[in-house]
């Protein structure tokens, strides 16, 4: 039982970590990001690739009592670098002198005709001083710096200037210089803004009310979430079915210590307690060797993110589960009759 019931653990805490590995693969660039909201074209979905803003919207959120707004691109480029290495950019543009460039690059933004890249490119074959050339493009860019590791879409982050990344978008930026994806947003409230975005025709989310327009992240998230609860359904079963058995095999047992007196509740409380502690003692077991197998996995090929309230809150779930599914047999103790279950036993 108590093999099982660790054994059920350590998949709970590899699961778990792999569910938040795929959601920090999908927008980690996006959570790291210093906005408290973004504005994108009306009915886009708070999809990049499908909304266009332009000077005015930004100017507008800019008026907005508390708030600071500036212009955000991004899309999905496809790349190869002077070493003849293909590579995959979530390619996001900054105006030089935002509140998005200041955190972004402390050391300063980088120049037109450059790219910061994340960590996760240099991974992958790119070095500082290689030149990428984005397909579709005549624009080559060259690698001035790394950036934290970074993604969206599962995708690694690069950063250019808003020039260069609007001719990568082939943006016609003709008297309107900060046509971009999206308005960046810093402060302000939430009401103000989207009394804004009504007026003028864009929809205002918060930085965490844009996750979903990830390639994926819904699909994704909705998915893991729907098997970690199968999960703990399948886990409330199975110590279920075990308190039954279990019961089933002590009836004798049972029946001896009502007929020397002992109450139902006293007999009640000494059979769940005896389960509650191998139900703790197990899943305490499976999330430590779950967490340790978690963290040999994790930084590899795999999206993998394991903290310890992770695998703390996956272990309590579990508990919590197990603990409701072994109520399932309490009638089996509470109906035991003495001289039945003494007669059988005999």
């Amino acid at each position: 039982m108590g093999s099982v019931i660790a054994l059920v653990a350590v998949l709970t805490v590899l699961l778990s970590g792999l569910a938040a590995g795929l959601v920090d693969d999908g927008i980690s660039g996006l959570r790291a990001l210093p906005v408290s909201h973004l504005a994108f074209q009306e009915g886009t979905d708070s999809t990049f690739s499908r909304s266009t803003i332009d000077t005015a919207d930004v100017e507008a959120f800019a008026a907005v009592p508390g708030a600071r707004a500036e212009p955000l691109g991004l899309s999905l480029v496809n790349a190869t670098s002077s070493r003849d290495t293909n590579v995959d950019l979530a390619l996001v543009g900054v105006v030089d002198d935002g509140f998005l460039a200041a955190d972004l690059f402390p050391d300063g933004p980088p120049p037109a005709g450059s790219v910061v890249v994340s960590e996760g490119l240099i991974g992958e074959g790119l070095e500082v001083g290689d030149t990428i050339a984005i397909d579709r493009s005549t624009v080559t860019l060259t690698v001035a710096a790394v950036a934290p590791k970074a993604t969206y879409g599962h995708v690694d982050m690069a950063y250019v200037s808003l020039p260069d990344w609007q001719e990568v978008a082939r943006l016609d930026t003709e008297g309107d210089p900060l046509v971009a994806s999206a308005v960046a947003i810093q402060g302000g409230t939430t009401s103000e803004l989207d009394q804004v975005g009504q007026e003028i025709g864009l929809d205002v989310v918060t930085r965490s009310g844009a996750y979903a327009g990830s390639p994926g992240y819904s699909a994704e998230t909705s998915t893991m979430s729907l098997i970690r609860a199968f999960l703990y359904l399948i886990s409330a079963m199975i110590l279920g079915s075990f308190f039954t058995v279990w019961t089933i095999q002590r009836r004798a047992e049972i029946g001896l210590q009502k007929a020397l007196g002992a109450s139902t509740g006293t007999v009640l409380r000494g059979a769940l307690g005896q389960v509650l502690i191998v139900l703790t003692a197990s899943t305490a077991l499976g999330a430590l060797v779950g967490f340790g197998l978690g963290k040999l996995i994790e930084g590899g090929e795999v999206p993998f993110s394991l903290q310890v309230g992770t695998a703390l809150g996956s272990a309590i779930i579990l508990i919590v589960a197990g603990t409701v599914g072994m109520l399932v047999g309490i009638r089996k103790v509470t109906t035991v009759d003495p001289i039945i279950a003494l007669g059988a036993a005999a």
